[in-house]
Formats: C-alpha cells, sequence, structure tokens
C-alpha cells in the first residue's frame, strides 16, 4: 500500500498472484480511503506480475512500477504504462524509491539500479513531443567532480556502477534526426560561456578527410593486388587499418581533448556541460607536466541554456550550486574564479608567444629558399638569423622545447607556460587561492612579460629590415601571427 503525496484519501497498491499460478500485474487506486478500487495495470504485459508501484512527489500522476522483469512508467495515473527498460537488464524490481531527483530500483540478485535524473521525464507531454523540438528545463547542478572510485567491475572483480558525468546535464526533445544542433550555455548576465554544436569541429573534418584520402589510396593498393571487393571492405573495415584506429594516450597529450559534440538522434537527447570556461590557447604536440590548459569551473550561480535548432530557439535557465561539504563562501569562489581566468589567459599568452615564434621560424625558412641566388640573399641571412635566435631563445624560456613525449619532462625541466599552468590545479579545490599561491604566480609571471617584451621588441626592431629586404627581391613579407603553418605530408599508399 502507497499513500498519495497529492490527496489525503488517494492510495495505491501491487500485488500478486504467482504464487498460485496468476502471473497477470495487479495495480489498484482509490481515491475515497479505500471505499472503491480502480484497476490501473494496462499496458503491463500479462506474464509480468508486479512487486512495488511508486508515485512521483513532483509530478502529479507520474507512476513508477516494478514488475518481474523490469520498470514500466505511467503519465496519466496509471491510465496506460510502457516499458522504462532502458540499458537495465530484464531482473525482478522488489522496490523502488525516489530520492533527489533520481529512481533507485532495488532487483532480488541483481543489485541496485540508479536512473539518473527523472527531470524530462515529469516534464514530458503529448503537446512536447508534437513539437519539432523542445527544451526542457535542467535540474540544478552541483559543482563536483564525480569521478574516481575504488575497486573495478568486471574481470571477476566487485561490480560496481558508473557515476553519472559531471556538470549540468541538459536533455532536449528532436522530432528528426540529423538535424545541426547547437546549445549555448551562458551566464547569469546572457554571455555566451561555451558553444557546442552537432557538427565536427575543424580538427576531426581535417582528421576525417586525411582518413578518407588514406583509405581511397589504399583502396587503390589493394585493387593493384588484385583483391576482391569483398575482401578489400573487410580489410578497409578492420580497426587496425591506418586511420581508423582510436588515438593513443600521447596523441591525446598533444592534441588535447576534442570538443564534445551535441547528439542529435530523433527523440530525446543528453547533452553535458562539464561546468568548465573555455581552455587556454594550445599549440600542436604541446606537452607539459602535471598541468594543463584545461579551463576553471564555472562558480556557483544562476546559468542558461539555450537551443537552435533549425528555426527553433529556446532557453531555459539552471542554478550551479556549491558542495554541500564546502565551508567556502561566494565570495571565496568569485576569487577563486577570478584568478584562474588570470591564469589561464596568461597561459594562453605564452602559447600564443611560442606558436608567434614558430609562425615566424616557418616563414623565414619559406623564404630563405625563395631569396637564394637573389643579392638579398647574405643580408636577409644575417638579419633573420639574428632575429630568430633571439626569437628562439625566448621561446625556450617559455616552453621546454625537447619535449617530445609525455615522460620527457622527467629528464627536461619544465618552464614558464607549465609552471604557471600547474598554478591552476594548486588552485581549483574548494577554496580561494593562499597568498604563496599568488605569489608564486607573480614572480612568474614578471619573469614570462621579459620573454614576451622581447619578442615583440625583436620583431618590431628586425622585421621591417627584414621586409624591405624580400619586398626588393619580389617576395612575400612574413607578417608574425598565431596560426601554425606546416607542411602538408602527401598520402601515400602503404
Amino acid at each position: 500500500m502507497l499513500d498519495s503525496h497529492y490527496a489525503s484519501c488517494a492510495a495505491y497498491v501491487a500485488a500478486n498472484r504467482y504464487q498460485l499460478g496468476d502471473k497477470r500485474p495487479i495495480l489498484y487506486k482509490t481515491a475515497d480511503c479505500g471505499k472503491s478500487w480502480t484497476r490501473i495495470d494496462a499496458g503491463i504485459p500479462a506474464e509480468q506480475f508486479t512487486r512495488v508501484i511508486r508515485e512521483d512527489p513532483v509530478r502529479r500522476g507520474l507512476l513508477f512500477a516494478g514488475t518481474e522483469r523490469g520498470v514500466w512508467v505511467s503519465f496519466d495515473d496509471g491510465g496506460h504504462w510502457q516499458s522504462l527498460q532502458r540499458n537495465l537488464p530484464p531482473a525482478p524490481v522488489h522496490d523502488m524509491t525516489i530520492k533527489e531527483g533520481d529512481l533507485i530500483a532495488a532487483t532480488h540478485a541483481r543489485g541496485f539500479y540508479v536512473m539518473d535524473d527523472l527531470s524530462a521525464l515529469r516534464q514530458l507531454s503529448p503537446a512536447i513531443v508534437a513539437k519539432s523540438a523542445h527544451l526542457f528545463k535542467p535540474r540544478d547542478a552541483y559543482r563536483i567532480d564525480w569521478g574516481g572510485g575504488f575497486g573495478g567491475g568486471g574481470g571477476g572483480g566487485s561490480p560496481q556502477g558508473a557515476n553519472p558525468p559531471s556538470g549540468a546535464t541538459v536533455y532536449y526533445w528532436v522530432d528528426k534526426p540529423n538535424q545541426v544542433v547547437t546549445l549555448d550555455f551562458l551566464d547569469a548576465k546572457g554571455a555566451v560561456i561555451r558553444s557546442f554544436t552537432s557538427n565536427p569541429d575543424s580538427l576531426t573534418l581535417a582528421d576525417s578527410l586525411r582518413g578518407d584520402q588514406q583509405r581511397a589510396a589504399r583502396r587503390d593498393s589493394l585493387t593493384k593486388e588484385g583483391l576482391s571487393a569483398d575482401s578489400i571492405q573487410k580489410i578497409l573495415a578492420s580497426p587496425t587499418t591506418e586511420g581508423g584506429a582510436a588515438p593513443d594516450f600521447e596523441v591525446l597529450a598533444r592534441t588535447g581533448p576534442r570538443p564534445p559534440r551535441v547528439p542529435n538522434k530523433q527523440g530525446l537527447n543528453a547533452f553535458t556541460w562539464n561546468l568548465r570556461y573555455p581552455d587556454a590557447v594550445r599549440f600542436e604536440n604541446l606537452i607539459m607536466w602535471a598541468a594543463n590548459t584545461t579551463g576553471p569551473v564555472a562558480p556557483p550561480g544562476t546559468y542558461q541554456v539555450r537551443m537552435k535548432v533549425g528555426g527553433d530557439t529556446e532557453t531555459q535557465s539552471f542554478v550551479v550550486k556549491k558542495d554541500p561539504r564546502s565551508t567556502s563562501t561566494l565570495a571565496d569562489y568569485q576569487e577563486q574564479f577570478r584568478f584562474l581566468i588570470t591564469v589561464r589567459d596568461t597561459v594562453s599568452a605564452a602559447n600564443n608567444a611560442v606558436r608567434t615564434v614558430r609562425n615566424v621560424r616557418f616563414q623565414v625558412d619559406d623564404r630563405r629558399d625563395k631569396i637564394a641566388g637573389k643579392p638579398q640573399a647574405a643580408e636577409f641571412q644575417q638579419l633573420a638569423g639574428q632575429m630568430m635566435d633571439k626569437l628562439g631563445a625566448a621561446e625556450k624560456d617559455i616552453y621546454q622545447v625537447q619535449n617530445q613525449s609525455s615522460q620527457d619532462p622527467l629528464n627536461y625541466p619544465i618552464k614558464l607556460n607549465n609552471k604557471i599552468a600547474a598554478l591552476a590545479g594548486v588552485a581549483s579545490g574548494e577554496y580561494r587561492p593562499t597568498r604563496q599561491t599568488y605569489a608564486a604566480f607573480d614572480s612568474l609571471t614578471k619573469d614570462l612579460r621579459v620573454r614576451l617584451t622581447t619578442v615583440k621588441s625583436t620583431m618590431d626592431d628586425l622585421l621591417p629590415k627584414i621586409n624591405a629586404l624580400l619586398k626588393a627581391a619580389g617576395l612575400e613579407p612574413i607578417v608574425p601571427s598565431t596560426q601554425e603553418l606546416k607542411k602538408e605530408k602527401p598520402i601515400v599508399a602503404s
């Protein structure tokens, strides 16, 4: 028997008669303190006898039932039921409870299962399903990293459930698959913090194009060897085929994580923002020790998410709450955020200086080949060499250029950009930065400013003279930028 949250004389009951050979579900409700009862198990299969019924404490008429084979849901107070099985294995559900917006199911001999976040189910209606797109109001998020844990699952170890993703989870509905979906996360003033899309980012597109080119070259090579079309298809589909393998740790360390893509399948979709602001600028093959370029976590407060699908735009607000175990004040979090944003921007300035030096070096090497044999070649070599010596020295002070793998910092001391980035990790706990952290940051940024000034003054002094020589030789000037320039490797069939 379950008393209703909404009416003093309303109640629900789940029963079964399987021990008498009757496996039908048995669910009843009353609205008059038991004087009359209404059967409410339509839609549940006849062989799934019922164990438990629970009423949602937030949405009236939203019911959950546990049967001998799984979980069922009703949006109309038991008038109709539909399966809520998802990835729950077929198991007897003997009890259920709803705690802090999650549905917890206790099974017989199969452990506990949790369906995280009932907010979308609580808002779902026929009117929403009839729309071309709909953004559900997210539930409030805690500023907690849910990662970690102990023990292991599988391989004979103890069973272990997966923690929910860290951050704010957004649910949305689209009526057609493969539409371009954009999610913008905004602060309380409406300024965009991060934008995510269902379209692949430029690096993913470049990887995909290169992979297509590699597969085309490989296909041509296999065809010339006389293999059948079926054999070629099997070889190209193999995960060991070049361009098809997942990136390893070293690749991820060099490139950094790619931005997550927004799902755009038909029906209900979910996307989790990890509450982080944009990362610091990186450069190709960046290797750091005990540091990264990850942006800071948003402080507690009110935020918004804006969804764009086709011509539809919807916005919902949500609150980011602090870790309830923390004793820090809102002022502490805001000061921490201010400091971490400053660290991020300083790391970006350092890394942009490295990118600029390498950009100029690429152009110098390019012009050196082109000016060879011309009257201006000798003076160009002298001035360009002088400039690159100074820029290269500054680059080596900013970044450890000898790092080629994630283990190299064990042999080569880290430099300014790494030391400054490491301060973000020191100051990322649930507390205001310490005096020692501020002091270390001030000392390191003072050294960095000297190198940044060297980079700028060197180019201001020597580039006009170098470009005058290039102009006289009929060549393009060197224009510094942070763009990463490199020669493309030709695609060769293996």
